[in-house]
């Protein structure tokens, strides 16, 4: 998440307004153009790290900065190992003594005296082990960004660099990261390309009203794809500042400048489109024929087996996405063991027989013991699952959201077959490509930061988008990120079945 600042280089991004407003807010828009004055209020740290504080007055004493000292860092380690284990995953430098470790033994380095912070080497972010969190000081955040855009501009081909089209940044407005998040997956959803690209004109835009194109969620979407894939600057961010207007004014519950939930927010989108896009004279979902459940609707069944009579009901209910119970890092769960933590094994579980102890049978008419079975009875085109990473769990008498980090594993190409109904099983229209993952980094949802990897259409590259900073990545920095929302296109073309 980037932290706006009066000190942000106007000439990187377009002019902003910056000024302190009440939590739930709307940001104002001038016009329809993608250079809008924005009100965004000044993110407040009500109960500040103190271990950072002390840093940053460590810094003083010795008249450095933190982008000196965090470049350092990165210069001292640029082949990274840990210093105990010598292994070079998820290595960490203690900002004390400037000790690389892996994640493991950074965590029991933390416990001497005045060691309990480590950068992050590969993304820079800055944990607390006191606070056990990563931490967003807006010192420490315009360090890491710099030292970003120094890396991509020494590693990137400035004749290559034009070349790539349909990638671009999005402007964070203020703990906006999960809102660029799922604006990148799904601007870049190849199904979706040829709807908002095409020279058909939406019918608000036959109406040249600015008042109805600012209001319609089709038409932002349009202006984003274009300035996306048909920008002649690829290197100025997009403002989603109309976007983020019009999702809190049709989800109250996601107003405000506090960090959201990614797929919360998703299936927001989903709901703002659907409304805004559907048959006003159909009432019947199954038939209707906006981009969101031509593409993403799916349908799950349900079969419900009694264990006296055999009799058998069923039921199908329609999906946007399909969300997948993770196992506790404490749990035992023998359909989880710790060997096979992966995408497969997490639907192989969600279509596994389950025993219900207190089934009512109507054949039976009494009270007893059901096998129950969920399976996909539609496919969608664009498949999204949701990783549950963020479970209640009690903690005394109150309940707390814990985060799940266990390394989730995820193919590129995903077959559907053995987790689909027999009835509607169809291998050609079962194989899907991934195109796009939402990672979250962080110890929990308030005040973590998600991450988008995109696979861009027609080229077999992999991009990091961090709000406004893009850059190319290895296919294996992908799959080793903390998934949370996995976007796959079936392959065998766009029609439905």
């Amino acid at each position: 998440m980037i932290e706006l600042s009066s000190s942000t280089n106007s000439s990187s991004f377009p002019s902003m307004s910056l000024v302190s407003s009440p939590p739930r807010s709307v940001c104002s828009t001038t016009n329809a153009t993608n250079n809008p004055t924005v009100v965004v209020p000044a993110r407040l740290h009500k109960f500040p790290c103190q271990d950072i504080e002390k840093l940053k007055q460590k810094y003083r004493i010795q008249h450095t900065s933190c982008f000196t000292h965090f470049q350092n860092l990165i210069n001292k380690h640029r082949i990274s190992k840990c210093r105990e284990c010598n292994s070079d995953e998820q290595c960490r430098i203690c900002l004390e003594c400037s000790s690389c470790f892996c994640r493991h033994h950074a965590q029991q380095h933390s416990r001497l005296p005045s060691h309990p912070l480590a950068i992050d080497v590969k993304r820079l972010f800055v944990h607390c082990y006191n606070c056990g969190d990563v931490q967003y000081d807006p010192v420490f955040e315009r360090a890491r960004r710099k030292i970003i855009l120094l890396q991509q501009n020494s590693t990137s081909n400035p004749s290559a660099s034009t070349t790539v089209g349909g990638i671009c940044g999005l402007l964070n407005l203020g703990n906006t990261c999960f809102m660029n998040s799922v604006l990148q997956a799904f601007v870049h959803a190849p199904v979706l390309r040829e709807c908002f690209l095409s020279e058909k004109q939406h019918q608000c835009e036959s109406k040249d009203d600015n008042h109805t194109i600012n209001n319609c969620i089709m038409c932002q979407l349009r202006l984003l794809y274009h300035h996306v894939h048909e920008g002649q600057t690829t290197n100025e961010p997009f403002v989603p500042s109309q976007l983020l207007y019009l999702i809190w004014t049709h989800e109250n519950h996601l107003a405000g400048f506090e960090e959201q939930d990614a797929q919360e927010l998703l299936m927001a989108l989903f709901n703002i489109i659907h409304s805004q896009n559907s048959d006003e004279n159909s009432n019947d979902e199954k038939t209707c024929s906006c981009i969101i459940d031509r593409f993403f609707k799916g349908a799950l069944q349900s079969e419900i087996t009694c264990s006296q009579c055999g009799s058998v009901s069923t039921k199908n209910d329609l999906v946007r996405d399909i969300s997948l119970q993770l196992p506790l890092s404490s749990s035992s769960d023998e359909l989880f063991p710790s060997s096979s933590f992966s995408l497969e094994n997490c639907l192989w579980r969600f279509t596994h027989s389950e025993t219900l102890s207190n089934f009512y049978c109507d054949k039976c008419q009494l009270s007893m013991s059901a096998n129950i079975k969920l399976t996909i009875s539609q496919a969608p085109i664009v498949a999204c699952f949701h990783l549950k990473r963020f479970q209640y769990v009690k903690k005394s008498r109150s309940k707390m959201r814990k985060k799940i980090s266990a390394h989730i594993s995820f193919p590129a190409e995903l077959n559907l077959t053995p987790y689909m109904t027999k009835t509607t099983m169809n291998e050609e229209n079962a194989k899907y490509c991934l195109f796009a993952v939402i990672s979250h980094f962080g110890a929990s949802v308030e005040t973590g930061h998600y991450m988008c990897y995109v696979k861009p259409q027609l080229q077999n590259r992999w991009f990091r988008c961090d709000d406004h900073c893009v850059c190319e990545v290895s296919a294996e920095e992908v799959f080793k990120s903390e998934c949370y929302l996995l976007f796959y296109q079936r392959m065998n073309g766009n029609s439905a079945s």
